[in-house]
């Protein structure tokens, strides 16, 4: 449930980046928003069956601690200049879909003041 809990599995890249502590920002690649940012508690992993060649992979249940819902979502078309890993491309193409994708203070900074949101600038 977003807000609550944050599910994803091994073959998903970037699992590996996910750590208690660090903070979040929820992205619906379909529509172009980001629509909140949270901030993730403990991570809880378990083995699921169906990985590559029938071997396992791991699930993960990422905790959350607290989230901040972007009331309106932030429009990643209108702050694509301000972020630096989308500043130099062409469209939205290579923005990273079903992936965890680690994001730089500067680029989360710049989310944070499009989602009104500088209070959480003081605490990340």
């Amino acid at each position: 449930m977003i807000g609550e809990v944050y599910n994803y599995r091994s073959n998903v890249p970037g699992h590996r980046k996910l750590s208690a502590d660090d903070w979040f920002v929820y992205y619906w690649p379909g529509e172009y928003v980001l629509f909140g940012a949270v901030v993730i508690g403990d991570i809880e992993t378990n083995d699921l069956a169906g990985g590559q060649d029938g071997g396992n992979l791991t699930g993960y249940n990422a905790h959350i601690d607290t989230y901040v819902a972007f009331d309106p979502p932030v429009q990643v078309r209108e702050i694509k200049d301000k972020i630096s890993f989308l500043r130099d491309r062409d469209g939205l193409r290579g923005v990273p879909q079903n992936s965890i994708y680690e994001i730089s203070r500067d680029d989360f900074t710049a989310i944070l003041r499009a989602a009104d949101e500088t209070s959480l600038l003081q605490n990340p």
